[in-house]
């Protein structure tokens, strides 16, 4: 059985082929749209790649359906890519020449502060674009972001193990992943959301003077959420950014035509395909589109155009999950079920209240409890929420639908940074058209700028931490060993375990074990306390032959005796990171035999 160590490359040739994939996919979507669309606005140009997004995954979403994923497929689909981007390249070179020269004539027009911002804003984005070709080693992709494309490999197959909880919310971001872990490019999914970055940032400034250009880009630039969302292979980001763009190209859509609009639609449903949370951000955009409809296409024809589209992309999600688990938005729906399972309402619960912060709403936008968490704020830019009331006087679909995305995130999601950075991303634009020529803009231009100088200290941290692992195998190997959560205990459990030992552990990052492992969820949201749960977590520890338990050096003594485990090797400490390097603990584990007569008797 292969883990995510089993589809590497050699680390530079892995670095090369992802920026050829990612760059060559935003050529194709680019090229493809403005021939069908002529034009190169930058709005449409973002459609147009988050439209190649679309196509993409669902057509590996499909290859999965059916049951037909294999390395082989995949490398076909990877290379005809790059060749084909290869080949537009070529034949258009003198465009990308003119593109370029026009950026640089930008640039040297900027006045001598905003130079030196300039050069800030580029160091930074340039160490988020190679922190977005690192390998990864967060707990979130290691999870089941990338453990999912592993194990779908070896099934060849969609179909997964429907014990694994966190599978249950895998989308279009995960056929992505398993495109590049099919090539030996698990950071993909990473430098897609910077590949995405860029474009939105374009599409947000397009609009404005070079001075207030400056002035969006910095303010994105600078959100600390972004150092724990942009390198990592969670399509949080992309999915941000995606809404984003819908809700710039919809609130300057007076006369657009039925094709644009259903390009739209098919970013939408590209968001809405992502992840469940943004379901609400679509119910958001219908609001916003209504309100600002073309007065010359009938709303009828656009519902039906709309219906059609969902039925045809998000159909095949929607029914595999029906199937698999009788549920098509599974966990969501598992309160309404006759016998519900308890770990599954357990592990719903976990997800919508899961918070970064200590501190309680909505300090935790700007407050953090510890330096090494910083990536979980917001930062000083949510003060333009406060404006939203002075905004309405002039953008009042706008800022009806961000008042209803704020409503609906606070009632069915989690407050939490990640998740209201969508609604700050939305206001960006309308609060620089009313106040960027405001004399007393310039205070908040300082402290955005502020902001962006605070932020470099973290991202060199991080590159220090993760680029060595750009350059070789064996330092891709040492950065996983220092830094990449549930690596070194994997190689620690391969050490002392046989090869054929099935385990379970509580450990979140099973992306690296290569070896029959027993669902996670099912071992940490049981409830010990509760008999019958107990009852039924012996059940499926026997099912699952389960060999050894891994559990923590304390706290985990009630699973301990509820397995009737015995100590047989560790404790052992581990190094725990983030993606931002200042959040860094260590944790104890020990390995535990367990008595598989005993746990069938009981």
């Amino acid at each position: 059985m292969n883990s995510l160590s089993g589809y590497f490359i050699s680390s530079p040739l892995s670095v090369l082929l992802t920026l050829s994939l990612g760059t060559s996919l935003a050529i194709i979507s680019n090229d493809i749209g403005k021939r069908l669309f002529k034009t190169a606005e930058p709005v449409q140009s973002a459609l147009y790649f988050f439209a190649g997004l679309l196509a993409l995954s669902w057509l590996i979403w499909l290859i999965g359906l059916f049951g037909l994923v294999s390395v082989f497929l995949l490398k076909v689909i990877f290379w005809g890519i790059v060749l084909c981007g290869m080949f537009i390249v070529v034949r258009r070179r003198a465009d990308f020449g003119g593109f370029v020269r026009e950026k640089l004539a930008v640039f040297r027009a900027l006045q001598s502060f905003e130079f030196i911002t300039a050069w800030v804003l580029i160091a930074v984005l340039g160490s988020y674009f190679l922190l977005s070709l690192t390998v990864p080693t967060d707990s979130d992709s290691l999870n089941y972001h990338l453990a999912l494309p592993v194990e779908i490999l070896q099934k060849g197959s969609l179909w997964f193990n429907r014990d694994h909880l966190h599978y249950r919310l895998a989308g279009f971001g995960e056929m992505i992943n398993l495109l590049g872990v099919a090539n030996g490019c698990p950071q993909l999914g990473a430098f897609i959301q910077m590949v995405a970055l860029l474009y939105t940032m374009r599409a947000l400034s397009a609009r404005f003077v070079p001075g207030q250009k400056l002035a969006v880009s910095v303010f994105l630039a600078a959100i600390p959420t972004l150092l724990f969302l942009l390198p990592n292979q969670k399509h949080q980001l992309t999915g941000i950014l995606c809404t984003t763009v819908c809700f710039l190209f919809i609130s300057n859509s007076g006369h657009s035509t039925l094709a644009r609009i259903r390009l739209l639609m098919l970013a939408i449903l590209f968001a809405a395909g992502l992840k469940y949370s943004f379901l609400i951000s679509i119910a958001a955009l219908v609001v916003l589109f209504v309100m600002k409809r073309p007065k010359n296409i009938l709303l009828s024809t656009v519902a039906a155009n709309f219906a059609f589209l969902t039925l045809l992309i998000l159909g095949p999600q929607l029914l595999f999950r029906w199937v698999h688990f009788g549920d098509p938005l599974s966990p969501l729906l598992e309160g309404f079920f006759s016998e519900p399972d308890p770990v599954i309402q357990r592990f719903h619960h976990y997800i919508k209240n899961f918070r970064e912060s200590s501190f309680p709403f909505p300090a935790n936008l700007l407050l953090t409890d510890s330096i090494g968490k910083v990536s979980a704020i917001l930062g000083s830019g949510i003060i333009i929420f406060g404006f939203l009331p002075f905004l309405f006087r002039t953008a009042k679909a706008e800022i009806a639908s961000i008042l209803f995305l704020l409503v609906a995130i606070s009632i069915g999601s989690q407050l939490s940074s990640r998740f209201l950075m969508e609604p700050l991303l939305w206001t960006i634009p309308l609060f620089i058209t009313a106040y960027g020529q405001a004399t007393n803009f310039k205070y908040f231009n300082w402290l955005m700028r502020a902001q962006l100088f605070c932020m470099v200290p973290f991202v060199t941290i991080g590159l220090f931490a993760l680029a060595p692992s750009l350059f070789s195998d064996n330092l891709r190997t040492t950065v996983l060993m220092n830094s990449a959560n549930g690596y070194a205990e994997s190689v620690w459990l391969n050490e002392k375990l046989p090869a054929d030992a099935n385990i379970a552990t509580t450990s979140r990052s099973r992306a690296f074990l290569p070896r029959p492992f027993f669902p996670w969820e099912y071992l940490v949201f049981t409830s010990t306390n509760e008999p019958a749960e107990v009852e039924a977590l012996r059940k499926k520890l026997a099912k699952y032959q389960v060999h050894y338990i891994v559990l923590p050096k304390t706290g985990g003594e009630q699973l301990q005796s509820a397995t009737h485990a015995t100590l047989t090797f560790g404790p052992k400490r581990f190094p725990l990171a983030t993606r931002n390097p200042r959040n860094r603990t260590a944790y104890q584990i020990a390995i535990f035999k367990t008595d598989s007569a005993a746990i069938l008797k009981n």
